[in-house]
């Protein structure tokens, strides 16, 4: 008998357990499935957020709707961070600043400023260099310049300087051997850049200095000088007969037809002679000026040029014929 009030206790132990663990486990179940039910749906590729235990929902259900939680710990700027926009941001920038209102060449920013406006009430006074007061030689009052290569020198700036990038021609400069060209760091290049044009080959390298017809065509230069040689023309030419010929050995290359230079009779043939003195290269500028813009150099008759300047140079003027060209007035 009292083996069986013990079987019996134990069952009915039993039988109280299984009744409490289906119910507890049928309360969080039921829990989950309300929670999940009022949550919004995670986006695709959405990952999950670890910290939102942590910091708190980011939005709470209002009416179907959704909210901002002011407490949530994620928001779109922090009021206490150090970019924020702070009073006096947003001053110009092209204030005084703390240059002061200097320039970088240490003139007032103002008298800058009156330079370029025309309607300024005070004239500014312009301070040349020491070498470029030399070079002009003569007070802009002077009725004439003190010597030939002066006066050239500064008509050259003065009718050359002026031009828009656009005007100023593309020359291709060519040594006395067929297509080699000149570097970008010798007297030829910066006779052409002195005389208001580009030089087509300032990029080239050192060794690349050798050309072709193909590469001279896809430049199209405005103006083609080429150099010659003593006996083609120089000191004690007298005839123009061995110019015409290597003239007419450059319009028969292939594709030159096309060129610009060539189409519009810019080809200009130089002696080597002009390269070797300053009064010369002065000479060969103006040349160079004249076929590339010749409505600007319209009065500038170039061998009286080379003998103006021979003659002051030398105490002689030029003796022979030192440039060849097809274009009129030249």
């Amino acid at each position: 008998m009292k083996a069986l009030k013990i079987i019996l206790l134990l069952c009915l132990c039993l039988v109280l357990s299984g009744c409490r663990t289906r119910t507890t486990g049928g309360a969080r179940q039921n829990a989950r499935e309300e929670t999940a039910a009022s949550e919004p749906a995670p986006l695709p590729g959405a990952l999950p957020d670890d910290g939102a235990e942590e910091a708190g929902p980011a939005e709470e259900a209002l009416g179907g709707q959704t909210k901002e939680n002011p407490e949530a710990a994620r928001k779109e700027y922090d009021e206490n961070a150090p970019a924020e926009i702070v009073s006096g941001a947003e001053r110009t920038v092209h204030g005084a600043g703390e240059g002061k209102g200097a320039s970088a060449s240490g003139e007032n920013a103002e008298a800058a400023v009156s330079k370029l406006n025309g309607d300024a009430a005070d004239t500014a006074t312009q301070t040349a260099a020491a070498d470029q007061a030399e070079q002009m030689g003569v007070s802009e009052d002077a009725k004439k310049a003190d010597s030939a290569l002066t006066y050239f020198t500064v008509l050259l700036q003065d009718r050359m300087g002026g031009l828009f990038e656009c005007q100023r021609q593309n020359v291709y400069w060519e040594t006395a051997e067929d297509r080699v060209t000149v570097f970008k760091t010798s007297l030829e290049h910066s006779l052409i850049l002195d005389a208001g044009a580009y030089d087509v080959s300032a990029r080239l390298l050192a060794e690349n200095l050798r050309v072709d017809d193909g590469w001279i065509g896809r430049k199209n230069p405005g103006v083609i000088v080429k150099a010659v040689d003593g006996s083609v023309l120089g000191i004690g030419v007298t005839t123009t007969a061995q110019a015409k010929k290597v003239y007419q050995d450059l319009l028969s290359r292939e594709g030159w037809r096309a060129i610009d230079a060539v189409k519009n009779g810019r080809v200009l043939l130089l002696s080597e002679e002009l390269l070797a003195a300053p009064h010369l290269q002065a000479a060969a500028m103006l040349a160079i000026a004249k076929i590339a813009s010749p409505s600007l150099m319209a009065d500038v008759d170039i061998p009286q040029a080379l003998d103006m300047l021979t003659e002051e140079a030398t105490g002689a003027p030029a003796s022979g014929i030192y440039c060849y060209t097809v274009q009129e007035g030249f």
